[in-house]
Formats: C-alpha cells, structure tokens, sequence
C-alpha cells in the first residue's frame, strides 16, 4: 500500500487555491492542484493516477515544493539564459542588396558564410532562412537530378506507353 507523502505546513488548502488563480503557468496550476490533493490526503499513487504522471513526478513536486514553496512548481521556460539574440537589421538590409544584385545562386548556406565574411557575425543558418523568407524571399532546394536515367525509357514513360498491368 502507498504511503502518504509529508509537506512541510508552508500554506493551507485555501492559499494554495488563491495561488492557483493567481498564475497563469498552467503548468504550476496542475502541480499546485496536486499538493492540495496530498494535503488533503491522497497517496502518491492516488495523485499519479489523477493527473496521469509518473510516481516520481509527483515526489519531485513534493521536494520541489518543500524546498521552494509554490514558487518552486513553475515551469521553466527553456531557452538560451539570455535570451534570443538580436540582429542588426542592417545585415539583412545588406543581404537583400547583395542578393539582388544577382550572378550567382544564393543558397541558405552561402547567404551565412557572406554575412560572417562582411559583418563578423556567426548567425545560424535557420535564422538566416528566417529572416530572409521574412523578406519576401523564397527558398528553393536542390533536387535530385537523374544524370544515368535512361532518356527513351523516359519519354515512353511520359508519353504513358510503359504502364504496369
């Protein structure tokens, strides 16, 4: 049989409740909802099966609120510790004009290496492609190309003489 978790005695039933309605993590509001259920009585298992968690989950909860109160139950947010970064406008500015100039094919890759080269700057290529297709500008692939096909087999094939029976 489960046996009950302890919770230090932070807050009653009825701050919990007001916190609940104070935070907009719904996250933290499922978890606080499940320090209720502990402090009301229920077993680990009990609250696992509630709100369809894993047993351990429940405990680090518990520890966590322990440890850091309702503060401690909000979910993190990811991310990089600083934040996206921002990039200079002037950079995009300066690519669309190179681009524009035209002679040359200009891949995701190379629209990369041409702003490290001119402005110093290491920008990530999915970011490049973001900004860029922000710009109005289309990305296109490279396709295969069947270089050994068989060009009469081809023709027969568009023409609709060699079909499968």
């Amino acid at each position: 049989m489960a046996h009950p978790i302890s919770l230090r005695g932070r807050d009653s039933v009825a701050e919990l409740r007001r916190k609940i309605k104070a935070s907009g993590d719904e996250a933290q509001k499922a978890r606080i909802r499940a320090i209720i259920n502990i402090k009301e009585g229920a077993t680990r298992v009990e609250v696992a099966r509630r709100f369809v968690v894993d047993t351990d989950s429940v405990t680090a909860w518990v520890k966590a609120y322990n440890k850091g109160g309702v503060a401690a139950l909000a979910m993190s947010k990811g991310g990089r510790p600083e934040g996206n970064p921002r990039w200079d406008a002037k950079i995009f500015d300066s690519l669309v004009k190179e681009i524009d100039r035209g002679g040359r094919y200009w891949s995701v890759p190379l629209m990369r290496q041409w702003i490290e080269e001119h402005f110093k700057k290491n920008i990530p290529e999915n970011t490049v492609w973001y900004h860029v297709t922000g710009l109005d500008y289309s990305y296109k692939s490279a396709r295969p190309h069947p270089y050994k096909g068989n060009t009469e087999k081809q023709e027969a094939f568009k023409k609709g003489a060699l079909r499968s029976s």
